[in-house]
């Protein structure tokens, strides 16, 4: 939480709204939660809430816009960053949507997607665990990174039009949809819608209570 006066008067006036209390950061549970991306430890902190209350709102907050450190603050599991200034803004918007709400993470930038076909990057910190990102067919995809037999890193995986196989058992997996083509998978594979904004491509997942 910053110290910042602009920016408690706004989580203040968001608490008031919400019929929630300002508190100090502990363990307990959170509805919301916002980091000052300028402290040294916001991103372990950002990570710690996420796994702690994965249905919690959380906002990086800055001054001075970095736009590597907003991109790590996304990829560690901020809901939105914003500027200090435009703070209650950000956290009306996204507790509008609910706690079981749409939540996007930020993916690559789409200069470095262009022109590559294929597994084109491989996120491996996001909120639902690794994912990689693929072109195929004119189209980008997202799909989790990690095979539901044994764990296994599908992207190493040979790639046959949309179909990957995993490297060490052989599971392969339509990625345009998920579905398990053939064992010793017992289940399909998770695919996340995609989205392009500013320039940059984010996958769009559900939030679900633990």
């Amino acid at each position: 939480m910053s110290s910042d006066p602009i920016v408690l008067r706004q989580v203040a006036a968001f608490a008031r709204e919400r019929d929630l209390c300002v508190a100090p950061p502990d363990d307990g549970p959170a509805a919301a939660v916002v980091v000052d991306l300028a402290g040294a430890d916001a991103m372990q902190v950002i990570r710690h809430w996420r796994a702690r209350c994965p249905e919690a709102l959380i906002v990086g907050c800055h001054s001075l816009p970095d736009r590597a450190r907003l991109e790590e603050a996304e990829r560690a599991g901020c809901d939105a960053v914003g500027n200090r200034g435009a703070l209650s803004l950000v956290l009306r918007r996204l507790a509008g949507s609910g706690p079981l709400g749409r939540r996007r993470t930020l993916l690559a930038d789409l200069a470095d997607v262009a022109g590559r076909l294929g597994m084109v990057v491989r996120v491996a910190d996001t909120p639902v665990g690794p994912v990689a990102l693929y072109q195929l067919d004119g189209r980008l995809v997202a799909a989790c990174d990690v095979c539901p037999h044994a764990g296994a890193r599908l992207s190493d995986g040979a790639l046959d039009a949309t179909v990957v196989t995993c490297p060490s058992h052989g599971s392969r997996f339509d990625l345009s949809n998920g579905e398990r083509i053939r064992g010793p998978a017992d289940h399909d594979l998770a695919t996340y819608d995609v989205l392009i904004e500013g320039g940059r491509v984010y996958m769009s997942w559900t939030r679900t209570l633990r």
